[in-house]
């Protein structure tokens, strides 16, 4: 965990994300916002106790150097969602709604663009 053991946001991320996340998330806990972040290690197998940790948490989203849908295309809806991998693993695992935010550019994901998407999800 990096940050409080529970809040209004939970950031999970695992792999290269791990800096960009938490510079992220220093930012907002600066300004005043109740988000954390978990970085996995090991997705199979993976460490106990990572449902309990994501209920403390209203909301729980994923980011990831990896591909999903992007929830504001006009042909996407709830039905049809494509998930990226580390939210489906997560939702499929534990039965916890867990969004999803992923950019693949073949670059590393900024830590000001992350902090825009956290924001925007915590206005929701």
């Amino acid at each position: 965990m990096f940050g409080d053991a529970k809040g209004d946001l939970l950031v999970v991320g695992w792999g290269s994300t791990k800096g960009a996340i938490e510079e992220a998330v220093t930012s907002l806990r600066a300004k005043g916002h109740k988000v954390s972040s978990l970085h996995l290690t090991f997705l199979q197998p993976m460490a106990p106790g990572i449902d309990e940790i994501m209920k403390r948490f209203k909301k729980v989203i994923t980011i990831e150097g990896n591909w999903s849908d992007d929830p504001k295309d006009e042909i996407v809806d709830k039905n049809n969602r494509r998930y990226s991998a580390l939210a489906i693993l997560l939702r499929s695992r534990f039965l916890i709604d867990v969004d999803c935010w992923s950019e693949v550019r073949g670059q590393p994901i900024k830590p000001n663009t992350i902090e825009r998407v956290l924001l925007e999800k915590m206005k929701k």
